[in-house]
């Protein structure tokens, strides 16, 4: 497998301020395009847990919702199987989130570029970042 892979910091900016997906998206145009089923996770945690604001149509149906903002990037769902966890046994400990370790391994096991905010990504050996 090879593209790119979106963490979920870099799923919600994009999808937030669609005048700047149109650029940040162009750049990757030529790029299979994935959001792995850990950003579900951890969106419908954080919502759950009142520490993230999200639009009306997420109250309504979750799930929908989040298609419809990984549809917007021109991206598929990547599902966690066993090859993500076996990764996610061996990093070191370089970031601390268990989502982001998990989007990490992912990206590690399917040699994906992972689209990122966040600078401790570029910690881990052999990780490609695509920082925004």
């Amino acid at each position: 497998m090879s593209g790119v892979l979106f963490d979920t910091n870099a799923l919600l900016f994009m999808v937030s301020r669609s005048e700047r997906v149109a650029s940040k998206v162009g750049d990757l145009a030529q790029r299979a395009r994935w959001v792995s089923k850990v950003c579900a996770i951890e969106i419908a945690i954080k919502f759950g847990l009142g520490k993230l604001t999200l639009p009306p149509p997420f109250h309504t149906s979750f799930g929908r919702a989040f298609n419809q903002a990984v549809d917007s990037l021109g991206a598929e769902v990547l599902p966690i199987d066993m090859a993500h966890i076996e990764m996610l046994s061996h990093l070191p400990p370089h970031h601390r989130d268990p989502f982001d370790r998990l989007i990490i391994a992912q990206a590690l096991a399917e040699n994906l570029t992972v689209v990122t905010r966040d600078s401790a990504f570029a910690l881990y050996p052999g990780l490609d970042v695509y920082e925004i």
